[in-house]
C-alpha cells in the first residue's frame, strides 16, 4: 500500500470516526461526555491530523528519491 493510500485510508477512517462521535455527543451531553471529548476525542483529532500531514511530507520525500535514483514506479526490479 503507498503512502498515499494509507493516508487517504487514515483520514477517511478519522471523519468516520469524528462524524460518529458527533452522534453520539447529541445524546451522551453530562461532563464524562465533555471530559471524554477534552481528554481524547479532542487531542486524538490533532493527532490525526498531524500524522496526515507527516505521511503527506513523506509521500512527497519518497516520490523527490525514486526521481532522484532514476525510479518512477516504485516498484523493485
Amino acid at each position: 500500500m503507498s503512502a498515499t493510500e494509507s493516508r487517504a485510508k487514515l483520514v477517511q477512517a478519522a471523519k468516520k470516526l469524528m462524524a460518529d462521535w458527533q452522534q453520539i455527543k447529541e445524546a451522551w451531553r453530562d461532563e464524562n461526555c465533555q471530559q471524554f471529548d477534552k481528554n481524547y476525542m479532542s487531542p486524538l483529532e490533532s493527532s490525526i491530523h498531524a500524522a496526515a500531514l507527516a505521511m503527506e511530507r513523506m509521500e512527497t520525500m519518497i516520490d523527490g528519491a525514486q526521481q532522484d535514483c532514476g525510479d518512477s514506479t516504485g516498484l523493485d526490479p
